[in-house]
C-alpha cells in the first residue's frame, strides 16, 4: 500500500493524463458489460430500455428464467453446432493455407512482392463487399463456379440454397479474406528462423519435407496460437457475412451464435434471453481457451 502511494505521488502527472482514457474505457467497454451482465437476469421489454436512464436497470428480475428458455431452446442448440461446422472448416484450413502460403512466399522469385499484395488485398475489403463477390460467384445460374462446372459436363449446385453447403461457401469466403493477413504473420516468423538451421539440416541430409516438418512446423508454434485465439474470435462474432450471404438459411442451417443473438436482441425485442446467449457464449469461449492453454503447455513440456 505504501508503495502504490508513493508511487502515485512521484508518478501522478502521469496517472491525471492517463484518467480520461480510463474513464472512456471503463464507460464504453466495462460498464456494458456488467450492465448485460444484469439485463441476463431481467426480462425486459423495448420500451424500459428506451425510459432507461443511464444507471437503471430496467425489466422485472426472472433470475435465471431466460438462462433456462436458452437452453431449451432448439434454435440456439442448433446454432451452436452450426458455428462448431463453420470452424472445422475455417480454422484449419486458414491455418494450413496460411502457413503453405507463407512457405512459398518467403523464397526469393521475380514478383515475390507482387504477389504478397495480390494475396493481402482481400484482407482490406470490406465483410459486406466480400459477401457479394462471392455470391455473385457461388450464383446457381450466372455463378462463375457454375459456369466452370458446366465446363466439365457438372452441373453445379444451388450453393447457399442447400444446408450442407451454404455454409462451407460462408466458410471459404472467410478464409479468402483473411489467408492473406496471417500469411504475413507467418512469413515475419519465417524471415526470423536462422538459415544456419536449414544448412545443418540439408547437410545432414534432411528433405524438403523432413526440414518444414521438424525446423518451420516447431519454430512457429508460437505464432499458431496467437493466430489459432484470433481465428476463435473470427469464429464467435461471425454475423456479418451469415446475415448479407444467407440470411441464416436454408432452413436455419447457418444461423450462428452471434446472428441469433443479433435477432433475438434487435428483431424479437428479447433483451434478457439476447444478453443470457451472449454470457452462455463467453463461458463456451472460456472453456475452448482454458482447454486451448492445457493442451499448449502439455504440448510444450513434453518437448
Amino acid at each position: 500500500m505504501k508503495s502504490m502511494i508513493s508511487k502515485l505521488k512521484s508518478h501522478g502527472w502521469g496517472y491525471l493524463f492517463l484518467l480520461p482514457a480510463l474513464l472512456i474505457m471503463v464507460l464504453f467497454n466495462f460498464y456494458p458489460i456488467i450492465w448485460s451482465f444484469i439485463v441476463s437476469f431481467n426480462k425486459t421489454k423495448a420500451i424500459e430500455i428506451k425510459q432507461a436512464g443511464l444507471f437503471d436497470i430496467p425489466g422485472k428480475f426472472v433470475a435465471l428464467d431466460n438462462y433456462m428458455q436458452v437452453l431449451k431452446n432448439d434454435l440456439f442448440i442448433k446454432s451452436i453446432g452450426n458455428t462448431a461446422y463453420f470452424a472445422i472448416i475455417f480454422i484449419p484450413l486458414t491455418l494450413i493455407l496460411s502457413l503453405l502460403l507463407a512457405v512459398y512466399i518467403n523464397k526469393k522469385f521475380r514478383g515475390v512482392n507482387f504477389f504478397r499484395t495480390v494475396l493481402f488485398i482481400p484482407y482490406i475489403i470490406s465483410v459486406i463487399s466480400s459477401s457479394l463477390i462471392f455470391l455473385a460467384l457461388f450464383n446457381s445460374e450466372s455463378g462463375f463456379i457454375n459456369a466452370v462446372l458446366k465446363q466439365f459436363n457438372i452441373d453445379g449446385p444451388n450453393w447457399l440454397s442447400n444446408e450442407w453447403l451454404a455454409m462451407p461457401v460462408i466458410a471459404i469466403m472467410s478464409i479468402w479474406r483473411r489467408v492473406g493477413y496471417f500469411m504475413l504473420m507467418y512469413l515475419a516468423g519465417l524471415q526470423n528462423i536462422p538459415t544456419s538451421l536449414y544448412e545443418v539440416a540439408e547437410i545432414d541430409g534432411a528433405t524438403p519435407f523432413q526440414r518444414f516438418r521438424y525446423i518451420v512446423v516447431p519454430l512457429l508454434s508460437n505464432i499458431t496460437i496467437v493466430i489459432f485465439v484470433l481465428l476463435l474470435r473470427d469464429v464467435l462474432t461471425v454475423f456479418q457475412e451469415v446475415y448479407v450471404m444467407t440470411g441464416g438459411g436454408p432452413g436455419n442451417s447457418t444461423v450462428t451464435v452471434p446472428f441469433l443473438i443479433y435477432n433475438e436482441a434487435f428483431n424479437y425485442l428479447r433483451y434478457g434471453t439476447a444478453a443470457a446467449m451472449s454470457y452462455i457464449l463467453f463461458m463456451i469461449t472460456v472453456v475452448v481457451v482454458i482447454f486451448q492453454n492445457k493442451f499448449t503447455k502439455k504440448k510444450h513440456s513434453t518437448r
